[in-house]
């Protein structure tokens, strides 16, 4: 039951030791961006400046992994795909599993199925998974091994989103300080301008700081935040796939149900 080559997705979006932090690359990265966004801020173009900080930032936190962390949350934001093969083997099987054993969620948020006969026969897609299964419920090998199957088919997808959903987490909680330090640096321009000859058009370009980098640092957020949702969303969905796939093999193997594979 060999799953090393289905366990991670195309591309090489799995986690590994050579991909566990950001490392040298992540702060060089963050370094040489971040200057970018220094000289746009002296240049006042404080959306371009904040911008590249929250990017800066992304880079810090995933090193190497920036290029696979871009892919992904395309794939995840405009597609229903999951990044990992396995982690779709568990959606689909879960779908058949549901259909055939009419399983639902009670009052209490228990899942729940109908009743089968013993040796009743099931036909579920054919893939890795359900082969895997289907071996075990021959060998008879009982229902704490089948679910150690089907987890090794799960874990590894539930880690990656978790990795990569912590990322925009990271940046979204702080965007908005660097937007108070862009109100903190504007609010001091203010009162180094102030005096008896001061105008409004003296104190503008330092109000204007203020304001701007705190409003782009909230939208900052607010963006990496819905984009980091969509990982989270994800998360809940593999996880209630992942309660019908168990539910429904330990159903299977109590009543020694035989699976066949879908041709």
């Amino acid at each position: 039951m060999s799953k090393k080559s289905e366990s991670s997705p195309q591309g090489g979006l799995a986690l590994g030791e050579s991909s566990a932090g950001a490392g040298v690359l992540g702060l060089i990265g963050f370094a040489a961006v971040f200057l970018v966004a220094l000289v746009f801020f002296v240049t006042e173009s404080y959306f371009l400046s904040m911008t590249l900080i929250s990017l800066a930032l992304l880079v810090y936190v995933a090193g190497g992994e920036f290029g696979k962390l871009m892919v992904s949350s395309l794939t995840i934001f405009f597609s229903s795909k999951h990044l990992i093969r396995n982690a779709s083997h568990v959606q689909e099987t879960a779908v058949e599993l549901r259909r055939f054993l009419h399983m639902r969620k009670d009052d209490a948020g228990n899942i729940k199925s109908g009743p089968i006969e013993p040796g009743t026969k099931i036909k579920l897609p054919d893939n890795p998974l359900v082969r895997d299964v289907q071996a075990c419920l021959k060998r008879e090998k009982g229902k704490e091994y089948t679910e150690y199957v089907a987890h090794q088919y799960y874990v590894d997808c539930r880690e990656l989103y978790d990795h990569f959903h912590a990322h925009y987490e990271f940046v979204a909680g702080v965007m908005p300080l660097f937007g108070l330090i862009g109100t903190v640096i504007g609010l001091i321009g203010m009162f180094d301008t102030l005096g008896a000859n001061t105008s409004v058009e003296n104190l503008s370009p330092q109000l204007a700081l203020a304001l701007e980098t705190t409003l782009y640092g909230a939208i900052l957020a607010s963006v990496f935040t819905i984009i980091g949702s969509r990982f989270d969303q994800r998360i809940k969905a593999l996880e209630y796939d992942y309660d019908i796939l168990v539910n429904g093999l330990d159903v299977l193997v109590e009543n020694q149900a035989v699976i066949e594979v879908q041709a």
